[in-house]
């Protein structure tokens, strides 16, 4: 008898995060994601589906909800009681192996985590999986607003969110880098001394990746942001075809991030800690053999609406996505206006994302 898709034996970590929480599942298929989540997350997603249907284009699918019990959050993600293997750290994919993780690191403030501690509760979301459908995503976690915190915040958790946000780019630029992670080819580069304290290498079968904690992203300012951004865009060489790609990816970025600023700017609400989530497909192969692929696929839909043909749906294949997350904390604040923290980092993104695009078309028209 076949299992349910949701049957808590078959889940397993997530292995394409670029930033957040741990105790992240993924389903057997691949296709969605469980994460352990707050009732006013859920309330959220509900609200939109029933009362924002222009949002739902810029939010990932919300398919419901999942209780599960500690024992099957642990069994999970467990140890493989036939070959005696740890599973892979929400960083990694099955197969994978990494070269450092301590979970922790030392900063000028003291220890501090990778990423964060798993939420202690048996309620799950159960969302679309954003990497779903590409061979080797690559993932950047923008943070938004410069508040971090919440009305529920105790004081403790303002001033310490305050002092990142001040010393950030959260603070200058209404957002900052939160992760990221990039597909650096067949022959992955060792990191570098001067990245060592950002940088883990996962190492799996078809290449490597490089994924950054969240320190990362704190060490620039708004100045040099753009930095990260290159490094997301360009992880490896700068062929021409490399050029092209990221002129493509760019100018869809670009669309996406202008089209969720004007939906945003519309509502009243407040969202704090909310990310925009930018993936694209990180292998050229791949990234080559999907743009043929979604061009026949066109080409046939067209010839079915013109015969009037239905085939079966095809296997799911992208080459970027964008989208909102983490809405542990937001909420519909009716006659308080637009939430213009939130707002500046979307705008800021958008500001950073057509100076990149200008600058590589050039490089693509003078190539």
């Amino acid at each position: 008898m076949s299992k349910s898709p949701l049957d808590p034996s078959t889940l397993t970590a997530f292995g394409n995060a670029a930033a957040g929480h741990d105790g992240v599942l993924s389903d057997s298929s691949g296709a969605l994601v469980i994460k352990p989540c707050t009732a006013a997350e859920i309330a959220f997603y509900e609200s939109v589906a029933a009362s924002h249907p222009d949002l739902v284009p810029y939010l990932p699918t919300f398919m419901g909800t999942l209780q599960l019990s500690p024992e099957q959050q642990s069994t999970s993600i467990d140890t493989d009681t036939d070959t005696g293997a740890s599973t892979p750290t929400p960083f990694t994919q099955p197969g994978e192996t990494i070269t450092t993780d301590s979970g922790f690191i030392q900063t000028a403030h003291g220890l501090e985590r990778l990423h964060g501690r798993k939420l202690s509760t048996e309620l799950h979301i159960v969302l679309e999986n954003l990497t779903h459908g590409f061979i080797k995503p690559n993932v950047l976690d923008l943070k938004l607003g410069a508040q971090l915190w919440d009305n529920d915040a105790k004081p403790e958790k303002r001033a310490r969110l305050d002092k990142v946000s001040a010393e950030t780019t959260s603070g200058s630029l209404g957002f900052r880098i939160a992760g990221m992670r990039t597909f650096k080819g067949v022959k992955a580069p060792e990191v570098g001394e001067a990245i060592k304290n950002f940088v883990e290498k996962v190492d799996g079968e078809g290449g490597g990746y490089w994924v950054y904690n969240k320190m990362y992203g704190r060490s620039f300012n708004a100045e040099n942001v753009v930095e990260g951004f290159e490094d997301f865009i360009f992880p490896g060489t700068k062929s021409q075809e490399d050029v092209e790609r990221a002129r493509e990816v760019l100018s869809y970025f670009l669309d996406e991030v202008k089209g969720a600023l004007k939906v945003w700017e519309g509502k009243e609400s407040r969202m704090y800690s909310a990310s925009i989530l930018l993936v694209y497909e990180g292998d050229m192969v791949a990234y080559r053999e999907t743009k043929r692929l979604l061009a026949e696929l066109a080409e046939r839909q067209v010839d079915e609406e013109e015969e009037g043909d239905e085939e079966d749906e095809p296997p799911v294949r992208k080459l970027a996505e964008v989208k909102m997350i983490d809405f542990a904390h937001a909420t519909w604040v009716p006659g308080q206006g637009p939430d213009e923290n939130a707002l500046r980092g979307i705008r800021s993104t958008v500001n950073i994302l057509e100076d990149m695009l200008e600058d590589v078309e050039k490089e693509s028209t003078s190539a």
